[in-house]
């Protein structure tokens, strides 16, 4: 039992003055945080379309056959063009209602069901031509967007990842000076990144309804550009240094 007594205070001994030094380390350095971003403007290169295919009706089977229709002449249209994905969103069939006056009560009114689909393609020169392929084929617009694509995006965040640390070492370094450091050491960093905002093209979405007509050319789109940062936050340690006060 002695013996086991001497071991743990040996231990105490030895690591007491270490945990000592590194706590007074700490109180003899200045901590600072500092940020910096790094950003670039990028052009839009990938088209996101959303569109649905729908059918109101009494009878749930007729509505089936027309939406499946609808969509699988969209696929067919579509089908085996390169650079081109296709995914179905949702289908929901819904029960319809109206108001009875005579009966005061509501009562079932058939049915409706919905098909939501998205396309997305880097093919932006077709877009105009698949957008009036899907109106005349009867399915309606809910959306279209451009956007920087994930190829596009991660190289440029990876880029910009670096000159954001380029970026907040200099900002250390000029802090360091300004406090007449001569060295700085960086306690802790790490980066984030923000993917662009983008707003709903409604100008795009309502040229393309109006593409719904036999006579009418494609719609002419703009697919913009968007705003890629990165930036970079943490702490630098400044040796501790007392200054006179004039």
């Amino acid at each position: 039992m002695l013996i086991d007594m001497k071991y743990l205070i040996i231990l105490s001994l030895i690591f007491i003055p270490s945990a000592w030094a590194e706590e007074n380390s700490q109180a003899k350095e200045t901590l600072i945080s500092l940020s910096a971003t790094s950003s670039i403007t990028l052009p839009n290169d990938e088209a996101v379309v959303n569109y649905r295919m729908g059918a109101t009706g009494m009878y749930a089977d007729a509505l089936r056959k027309k939406v499946n229709r609808i969509s699988r002449l969209i696929h067919q249209q579509l089908k085996g063009i390169k650079g081109i994905k296709q995914t179905t969103l949702s289908r929901r069939m819904e029960m319809r209602w109206r108001y009875d006056k005579s009966k005061s009560q509501q009562v079932r009114n058939g049915w409706r069901l919905v098909q939501v689909e998205q396309l997305v393609s880097s093919n932006l020169d077709a877009v105009p031509g698949w957008v009036d392929s899907i109106e005349k084929a009867g399915a309606h617009l809910n959306n279209l967007s451009f956007r920087i694509s994930d190829t596009s995006m991660k190289a440029a965040q990876k880029s910009l990842r670096l000159q954001a640390i380029q970026a907040f070492r200099k900002k250390a370094d000029s802090f360091a000076k300004a406090l007449d450091a001569t060295s700085f050491r960086i306690v802790q960093l790490q980066t984030s990144q923000k993917r662009p905002v983008y707003p709903r093209r409604r100008q795009a979405m309502s040229m393309a309804v109006m593409s719904k007509s036999e006579s009418s050319p494609p719609p002419q789109l703009n697919a913009g550009e968007g705003k890629v940062s990165v930036s970079v936050s943490g702490n630098i340690a400044l040796p501790f240094k007392a200054y006179t006060v004039k």
